[in-house]
């Protein structure tokens, strides 16, 4: 079967790809599921695809404060102050645009290389040997139609607890009960490939459950030091009855106590 034309997403990657490689030194590398550009481990490039639900196709690029203030002032729409990076001087520019500049965008990538390449590479003194480039960093995916099938099932489970609410973030969904957390859905967060639905466990539960049955459970990123735990729902296979359980079970240990009443433990296994 025919290859299809690259999606927006992987030919912007690839024209990105082809401007960071081609500086001396440029490698790629995953950085929490996004390709970021290095030279001898220092970072100038990092390329982004709806950080956070944000909605932008975009590039960080290593800049200076006074370059990022006078390209953010001099067309907000093209360019923005990234999270994390951009208050060391970083600048995010647009490329889902119409008015994307690719040679501006070269110009700047270059800059940012200048900036942090061992000045004998910079110079062009002692230039690395050329050398077979590496394949790409495999980028891991999900699958769009068993998401929203995961989602929707998820989604039902939640909302049939007491007062609790549902909260879109483009792929990912948190659900609350009065202001409170208990159970959210991650489509591929930070790039790990898991379609998961994720809750609360006990204290040190939740790495016995990913040790006793790691094709099933996983340590989602950031909350999986508070005690959450993922729950796979993309599976050939899925326990739908377990995973609801395991949403209740969430939802009592942060629901009011009245509304927690409400919904009794189901039987043990």
């Amino acid at each position: 079967m025919a290859k299809g034309p690259p999606s927006p997403v992987d030919a912007a990657l690839d024209r990105v790809r082809a401007i960071c490689t081609a500086l001396p030194g440029g490698e790629e590398k995953l950085s929490h599921g996004a390709p970021s550009f290095h030279v001898r481990g220092k970072m100038f490039t990092i390329f982004v695809d709806d950080h956070h639900e944000d909605g932008r196709l975009a590039v960080w690029c290593k800049a200076t404060h006074d370059e990022q203030r006078a390209l953010v002032a001099s067309d907000p729409a093209q360019y923005y102050v990234p999270p994390y990076v951009g208050v060391k001087g970083w600048v995010g520019v647009r490329l889902d645009l119409p008015t994307t500049d690719w040679i501006k965008l070269t110009m700047l990538v270059e800059q940012g290389w200048t900036d942090v390449a061992p000045k004998s590479i910079a110079s062009g003194k002692r230039l690395p040997p050329p050398r077979k480039p590496a394949p790409p960093p495999v980028r891991k995916t999900t699958d769009p139609a068993r998401a929203r099938v995961a989602l929707e099932k998820v989604t039902a489970l939640a909302l049939a607890l007491p007062e609790a609410t549902c909260e879109r973030h483009a792929r990912h969904a948190t659900y609350r009960v009065r202001k409170k957390t208990f159970a959210y859905f991650l489509d591929n967060h930070h790039g790990d490939g898991f379609i998961g639905a994720c809750v609360k466990t006990a204290p040190g539960q939740n790495d016995r459950l990913v040790r006793s049955e790691p094709k099933r459970f996983y340590r989602p990123q950031y909350i999986g030091a508070r005690g959450w735990v993922g729950v796979r729902v993309d599976m050939a296979r899925v326990d739908w009855k377990d995973v609801a359980e395991r949403v209740a079970a969430s939802y009592r240990a942060v629901a009011p106590k009245g509304l927690a009443a409400l919904v009794r433990p189901a039987e043990r296994r």
